[in-house]
């Protein structure tokens, strides 16, 4: 330490561990970094980057449009975090919209739509949900788009930075939970994606212990060991951002999730004191 001695690595072990220096002289020249031996580097190519588009096309951001806007108005009579407000979107013509993700998507009316945009891991934009704000009640309500050949669609995943991860089913509940994602459907064929595979995840499924297919997605993932959320019974909305709208805190619906996770027997257990089917 502090002595100015210097050396390189190969000279260094020469002087103090003539044992250790000879396997390193063998192991360097198995991997032809002497330049003597017949050994041939592996040519590594990386792929060149793609920059994903900040805007949609055919949409205009929330934050632009006036507080009187209908889908403004919409959106924050559901309580939306300001600070989320930026990855939402409007179209008057979600028609134009699908077709800009997946060319070959046809058959859509041009109409008002509340668009919720859906990135990949990397932040490339692969899909599209579309809320219905109109009046007519013959209009689906949620239309999801995805990119040809795009892999399963997850919301959230590309702003996922702890844990840990709370799995709800819509991605308007998941921008109320830190690190939340959402699955747009669960099936039993369904994996984890990359990124949060192995993170602590917590699957967050709606408060409707009298539908049946609710119990089953519950049962479903509990044999598969996964932690699930089994509310208590003085939770009486049906999933988190009805429970936003009854007054309560993300602190207070985090704590909540929280206390009331299980998993394995114990999950099992549980699940059959909740369900009502």
């Amino acid at each position: 330490h502090n002595c100015s001695f210097s050396s390189n690595l190969y000279n260094f072990l020469e002087q103090v561990a003539p044992a250790l220096c000879k396997e390193y002289a063998l192991e360097r020249w198995k991997n032809g970094e002497n330049g003597k031996s017949n050994f041939k580097k592996p040519k590594i190519e990386f792929e060149k980057p793609v920059f994903k588009k900040t805007e949609l096309e055919h949409c205009i951001p929330l934050s632009q449009l006036d507080d009187s806007h209908p889908c403004k108005k919409y959106v924050l009579s559901r309580k939306i975090p300001h600070e989320v407000l930026h990855l939402l979107y409007y179209t008057d013509d979600f028609a134009s919209v699908a077709a800009a993700i997946d060319p070959e998507k046809n058959g859509l009316v041009k109409e008002s739509r509340l668009v919720i945009p859906i990135y990949a891991e990397s932040g490339i934009l692969i899909g599209a949900q579309g809320r219905y704000i109109g009046v007519s009640k013959k209009a689906i309500r949620y239309i999801t788009i995805k990119k040809q050949n795009s892999s399963r669609l997850w919301y959230g995943l590309n702003r996922v930075k702890d844990e840990p991860v709370y799995i709800v089913e819509g991605p308007i509940d998941s921008l109320f939970l830190p690190n939340g994602v959402a699955t747009l459907g669960i099936d039993s064929s369904m994996t984890l994606p990359e990124k949060i595979k192995d993170k602590n995840v917590i699957f967050v499924i709606d408060n409707q212990p009298r539908n049946r297919d609710v119990v089953e997605t519950l049962q479903d993932l509990i044999k598969r060991k996964f932690n699930v959320v089994l509310w208590p019974s003085n939770i009486k909305e049906k999933d988190v951002n009805d429970m936003v709208l009854a007054g309560k805190t993300t602190e207070q619906i985090v704590d909540i999730i929280n206390k009331n996770t299980y998993n394995g027997l114990q999950a099992q257990l549980k699940l059959n004191e909740w369900k009502k089917v």
